[in-house]
């Protein structure tokens, strides 16, 4: 179609599809090793619908400003999160970067902190509820964060949400809505965020850290000051790019997504 290469290309797959990880179609070898495909060529992004896409276009914040980013997290229950957090108190300094994990993530304080901060990183257990889909959200302390209560706290500063979440349901549990958490992230842009970083299926806890480093290195490559939401479908290409590079399994880097703007 003659685009470029580097160009970004946006997904709009409908039912079934939604499972398949489009952005990483090519020609592997039989241990999963990547000859030639997409990944090589293009910036792979996703959207539920082209309406969600031109809504998140329309109200991006203008101009760019310094980024502060909430942390949440459940280090009781997964314990390479600590890594994660490091990796963030590393790159962000502390009046930018704010941190509720374990006992301190309570929910009315995240939704609270969700207000004043247009960045943030769940690091926890994620709950979809496909009957009712905005009973969906985040497992933290003392209950789940449901998608209804981020989409009634009004967040209209909302930019970036990196879904570092996955879930604890069995197997058969997963193959019966094998698209879950990639409908988590795509509800999150309803949510009112502009760019989501999520998975397709369930992550491995080891790659939260490493993921983690390479996005937010990338998105912090300018500065504090110099920021723009807008890179972050490029961060998680090459997150997953140095991932693949690294030798790390198929079906662990291919699992990232970008959604959104």
């Amino acid at each position: 179609m003659g685009h470029p290469k580097g160009s970004r290309v946006w997904w709009c797959s409908v039912g079934r599809l939604g499972a398949l990880p489009l952005h990483a179609a090519g020609i592997y070898t039989d241990k999963g090793v990547l000859i030639e495909g997409f990944p090589d060529l293009y910036v792979s992004s996703y959207t539920p619908t082209l309406s969600s896409l031109i809504g998140s276009r329309e109200t991006v914040v203008k101009g760019r400003s310094i980024p502060r980013l909430l942390a949440v997290g459940q280090s009781n229950s997964l314990p390479k999160v600590k890594d994660e957090f490091f990796k963030l108190k590393s790159l962000l300094p502390n009046n930018v970067l704010k941190i509720r994990d374990g006992d301190g993530a309570e929910s009315d304080k995240v939704l609270a902190d969700l207000r004043d901060h247009p960045w943030v990183h769940f690091a926890c257990h994620g709950s979809l509820d496909a009957g009712s889909p905005f009973n969906s959200g985040f497992v933290l302390y003392d209950k789940k964060l449901s998608l209804r209560d981020i989409m009634q706290a009004r967040l209209p500063n909302a930019e970036l949400a990196f879904l570092a979440a996955c879930h604890s349901a069995a197997m058969e549990s997963e193959s019966e809505t094998p698209d879950e958490v990639l409908t988590l992230a795509a509800a999150m842009q309803f949510c009112g965020f502009r760019s989501i970083v999520g998975t397709l299926w369930t992550m491995s806890d080891s790659d939260g850290p490493v993921l983690t480093e390479k996005f937010y290195m990338h998105m912090l490559r300018n500065g504090l000051d110099d920021t723009d939401v807008c890179d972050s479908a490029e961060a998680v290409h090459l997150a997953t790019k140095s991932m693949r590079e690294a030798g790390v399994p198929l079906h662990r880097w291919t699992t990232f997504v970008h959604v959104g703007i």
